[in-house]
């Protein structure tokens, strides 16, 4: 499914904050949208968290630093790491590269379907954030 030109696989679900989740093998693995890694390019340095660490509700995962910012990702539910795309640690821009093949963490838990979008929620949400933000740069 689609908002506007970026893409948003039925296979996954969303947070607003540019986060996608896609339940595999008893684990869920978490990656950045290809609209959040629009918005991200030229990642200089990214802070994995340790494989077996619990992350509570709420709380810090991931961190990303671009050239214009700190990003957070932190997910709606209490979860263990159970993997972190080591690839990052070498080159942390690859998650730009190709939006829903890397990840960033794998993670163990357990969410509820109104705490994440489905991706025709996300795709809505997505579309208004995207018209929004056209709609102001076009007023400059």
């Amino acid at each position: 499914m689609k908002a506007y030109e970026f893409e948003f696989p039925e296979d996954r679900y969303y947070m607003k904050n540019h986060v996608w989740l896609k339940q595999e093998k008893g684990n869920i693995l978490i990656g950045i949208t290809e609209l959040g890694q629009t918005m991200s390019r030229g990642i200089v340095h990214i802070d994995l968290p340790e494989i077996g660490e619990s992350v509570k509700k709420g709380d810090m995962l991931v961190a990303y630093e671009t050239i214009k910012a700190v990003s957070q990702v932190s997910l709606p539910f209490d979860a263990e790491v159970t993997g972190v795309n080591e690839k990052l640690w070498d080159d942390p821009n690859i998650i730009n590269s190709s939006p829903y093949s890397e990840w960033l963490v794998k993670v163990k838990g357990e969410f509820h379907e109104d705490s994440v979008m489905n991706v025709k929620e996300a795709a809505e949400y997505y579309g208004k954030l995207i018209a929004k933000e056209r709609e102001r740069f076009a007023d400059n």
